[in-house]
Parts: structure tokens; sequence; C-alpha cells
């Protein structure tokens, strides 16, 4: 009898991860899971397209605060927007084609392993029907285009369709001139980038997506004339990649929703750069957390955060305040006005590292709901989490690499610098979404002039040594599937850690540096694996000058601490002694 009903649950076990939902199949997660009567719901979710457009349009802004007027615009110097005080443009990348030029932003490739592991080249089948835009020489923008439909592997669509969508978005803002009206240089507000596997289904209720994007429709990708495209999940996790004619105001640092990534990068002019992303899909949770009375009277940062907000609350992933000051926020910049600058700094104190990760981490949750993606997204520095962050992360003007995790939430900054740590936080539900443990995964692909820059190190080979600890600090076994450096750029990576809110910390170090330092080639490509069709040389890193470290004492009450570093600084609530 203890066999039969053995036999019984794991039957039900199956049944039930293989009727579990994707995505594209599920009710509105308000009724997926009932929330309980009398409780307060938070939500933390990170979906396909979520806060991206899916067409190209311009919308311009008239007038001064408080009467400004949004109108839609054909053209920067077109229609209502010769009248505009500001513009922004949400443009789509469209693939490229015999007569584009190397100036020019568009998608040059998307390839995905066969089954020997070579990654071989999808076929584009056409660019869908939506609004387009000229590109224009004054504020320096592109041309704006669609999403681009591609033939690739099966293997990859958990239909075993071979249809892909490829979405690449920009965001530019353009300032006019309040003297002669004309429009200023524009500049990158945000950047991301998707593939979509997807099936087809007919109907004549879809139309061709027009004007400003839709929202809410997670059953189709993207719509066109009699056409839907149903979003799928990810098949088998082969690598595929990406390579793209880009911005280069489009730098510093990507995150992503992707595993074993890594990175071609090559300058192509003055304006533009080529980008090559590989990697494979990953299952990303999404997480919800129910509060009762009782718990909410023992966690009085999180009944301030549904007294502010309401009920129920969605928060975006990819927000810095989950990571600080959550539903504070606001309140200091109402304490610094008002309170000494001694309680100011107790304030701060308390509150800086508060985020609605930390408050909501114990009781996340994941929705029974699978959520595969191939994802990268711009990080803009305004949402970076506050802190003393060095300019050799910081630094714009190149770009210094991708970080990329499954963690339902994870800090949208780079890894920061502290103790000489590279230090990187995340948090998410103990189990996914098939009710198995859920196991995290950590991937760095940094530029070698960011490291050595940090470190002062020399050419000499750098190494490092991840450790993951968990939120009661006990450090977690994990599995470090790669540590190397080559051809200028340092990939680490960490498998199988647990949540609910490890925090990863790398430390670089090297032998002895070398008696001669080696000058670097002018060109600046580079590459990692895994393996492309296309042989292309390895070229050294650019190599920085060692820089001499300095320490400094900082105090705060009886606590003493040593700083050391290039340009030392004392943390949040320390003073230079």
């Amino acid at each position: 009898m203890r066999k039969n009903k053995a036999w019984f649950f794991a039957l039900i076990t199956a049944l039930t991860v293989t009727l579990t939902p994707n995505i594209s199949q599920a009710a509105d997660l308000d009724n997926l899971i009932p929330q309980p009567a009398g409780s307060k719901r938070i939500i933390f979710s990170d979906t396909i397209m979520a806060g991206g457009q899916d067409i190209s349009y311009m919308n311009g802004v008239i007038g001064a605060p408080p009467n400004t007027q949004v109108v839609s615009c054909t053209g920067i110097r077109d229609g209502a927007c010769a009248k505009a005080t500001s513009l922004m443009l949400n443009f789509i990348v469209p693939p490229c084609t015999d007569a584009s030029k190397e100036t020019d932003m568009c998608i040059k490739d998307l390839s995905f392993a066969n089954s020997a592991g070579t990654l071989e080249k999808a076929k584009l089948l056409y660019e869908i029907g939506s609004p387009k835009f000229a590109a224009d020489p004054i504020a320096k923008t592109p041309a704006g285009g669609s999403i681009s439909v591609w033939q690739g592997n099966a293997d990859n669509n958990s239909a075993g369709a071979n249809t892909y969508g490829v979405r690449i978005g920009i965001r530019y803002n353009v300032d006019y001139n309040p003297r002669t009206k004309d429009p200023g240089v524009a500049y990158v507000f945000g950047f991301d980038a998707e593939i979509i596997p997807v099936t087809i289904k007919s109907g004549s209720q879809y139309q061709a997506m027009d004007g400003i994007p839709r929202g809410g429709n997670n059953e189709c990708a993207w719509t066109e004339v009699g056409k839907c495209a149903v979003r799928q999940e990810f098949g088998k996790a082969n690598p595929m990649s990406i390579t793209f004619q880009i911005d280069n105001r489009i730098s510093g640092w990507l995150s992503g929703r992707m595993t074993d990534t890594a990175v071609i990068f090559k300058k192509l002019t003055a304006t533009t750069n080529l980008l090559t992303v590989s990697g494979s899909p990953i299952d990303v949770p999404l997480g919800y957390a129910d509060l009762d009375a009782a718990e909410l009277a023992q966690n009085p940062e999180a009944n301030a955060t549904f007294s502010q907000m309401g009920n129920t609350i969605y928060r975006p992933q990819g927000d810095r305040l989950n990571w600080q000051w959550g539903p504070f926020f606001n309140e200091r910049f109402k304490a610094q006005s008002t309170m000494t600058p001694a309680d100011f700094k107790a304030f701060e104190k308390k509150y800086l590292n508060l985020g609605y990760a930390k408050i909501f981490q114990k009781y996340l949750k994941s929705y029974p709901l699978r959520n595969s993606q191939w994802r990268l997204l711009g990080l803009d520095r305004s949402g970076f989490r506050e802190g003393n962050w060095p300019e050799c992360i910081t630094n714009t003007s190149t770009f210094n690499g991708i970080v990329t995790t499954n963690a339902m939430l994870n800090d949208v900054s780079p890894a920061r610098f502290e103790d000489d740590l590279l230090i990187y936080d995340v948090a998410g539900a103990h189990e996914g979404y098939d009710g198995k443990v859920f196991k995290g995964s950590y991937d760095l692909v940094m530029s070698s002039e960011v490291a050595r820059c940090l470190y002062n190190f020399s050419s000499a080979p750098i190494k490092a040594t991840i450790s993951v600890t968990s939120s009661t600090g006990e450090v977690q076994n994990i599995a470090t599937e790669l540590v190397n450096e080559k051809n200028g750029w340092l990939t680490l990576s960490a498998k199988n850690f647990t949540f609910s809110a490890p925090t990863i910390r790398i430390k670089l170090s090297q032998d002895a540096p070398i008696s001669k330092v080696a000058t670097s080639p002018a060109t600046t490509e580079t590459k990692q694996p895994p393996t492309t069709t296309e042989t292309k040389q390895p070229i050294a890193a650019k190599v920085l000058k060692p820089a001499a470290k300095k320490m400094i004492t900082c105090i705060k009450g009886k606590l003493i601490k040593k700083v050391s570093g290039t340009n030392p600084k004392c943390p949040t609530g320390f003073r230079g002694k």
C-alpha cells in the first residue's frame, strides 16, 4: 500500500510540473493564486517585454508645467513636435540589410547552437509592419524599425516551432533649444533587448500594432494583420547569440537574464560599436508575499510599505528601491530638511540598505508559472544604488561588462566594490515555480581593464575566488564553473546557490607582477566562447599602469575602520580621522 501511495504522489507531482502554465497561458497574477482574506500582498515580477516598447513611436511635450500637453509625432521636426520643448523617442532596432552602413544601428545576426554545440545562423524571415522612422542627423538618432522575425533551431522553442522574434529597444530623450526651438543632440535614456520564442496563430481580430504600444496582453508577444505571435517558453537551454550594431552612447554596464554569458566587442566607427552577446536562456521566478495581521504587527517596515501603497502592491524587479530606502525614500528628503546632521546620519544608517527585497525576503513565494527569458537591459547610472562607486566601475566612456542572473530579485547596479571585494545582492523564494528547491545562477563578464583599475593590477593573469553567503551568515557550497581571464575579459560564474537572500562576494588576485608590461594593440576587439563559425584572433587587453594605494582611518563613535585604495573614501556614517 505504501508503494502505491508513493507511486500515486510521484505521478501527481509529474503531472503538476507538466501542466504548469507558462506566462503566455496564465491568467492575471491577481487571480492565479487567490489572496487570503484579510492579508496584504506584494508582487515582484520580471516578465518578457516588461516595461519595454514593442513598436517605434515618438511623443513630444508642449508647454510649461503645469500646463503641459503630450502629443504624438511622426518626426523630430514634424507636425506637433515642431512646437515641442522635449521629445521622447522609443525606437526598435531594425535588422541590417545589404544597404546598411557601419554607422547604422541594426541587427546583423541571430544564431542558435546545434546538437554539436556550434552556433548556426538563423534565417531572417521579415520585419513586421509597424511605424518606422528615419534617422535624424541633427539629433543624432537612428532609424526606428520593427520587431524582426527569424527562423532558427526548433529545440529552443517549447512548442517545437522554429519561429523567434527579436526586439531591441532604445529610448532617447531630446531637449529643444528654448530660443531657436531646434532639437538638441539626443541622449540615451534606456536600452533592452530580448529573443522571444513564438508560434503564430491566425485570426481576423488581430491587427497591426500602431500608435501608442499595447499593454496587458500576455498571449500575443506582438500582433500583425491577421496574426498573433503567441509567446512560448524556451525549450532546451541551448546557447544562442545575437550580434548588433549599436549606438556607442549605450555603454558602461548591461544586466541580463541568461547564463553562461559571453561577449565579443568591437568598435566600428566613431558613433557605433559591434556587440555580440551569447548565452543560454534561464527561468526567472515571479514572486509574491502575503502577510497577515500578525506578521504585519511584527514587521513595521512591511506595514509602512502597505500603509503608503495600498493592500496589493506591484514592484518592478529592476528598481533600486528594492535594495535601498524602500518605503522610506521620500521620507529621507523630509528628514534631511528637518533633522540635525547627527540625527540625519542616524536615519541614513537605519534605512540606507533597507529596501523592499530585504523587508519581504523571508515571506517570498514563487508563482507556479514558468517564465523563461533571454534578455539584456541597459544599466543607467541614475538607477545604481547609492554608495561610493569607484570611477573604474562607473566609467561610461566604454563598454565595461554584463551581469546576468536568474534571481527573482537582483540589484540592477553592477557589483559594488567594498573592502577589496566585488559584492552582488540577490533575493528570491526558496522554491521555484515547480515546487523544487530553486538553484541560483550568477555570471559576471567584466573588462580586464576594469579589474586591473580596481585593484591596481599589472598585466599578470588575474585569479578569482567566489563565495556565496546566505542571509543567516552561512557560506554555501556552490559550483564555480568558470573563473578565467581571456582576450581582455574576465569571466566568473557561480551556480547552484539557494535563496532567500544570498550575497555573492568575489575576490580578485594575481601572482607577483611580471617585470615587463606588454603594450596593447590599437584595436579593441575581444572574444569569449562559445565557439562561433567566425574566427577572430585573440587580442590583448589594454593595460593600466599600477597606481599607488593610500590608506585612511575612518571613525564613527567608537568604531575605527581602515580604508585603502587609490582614492579612498570613508563609508557612509564614518568620517576621516
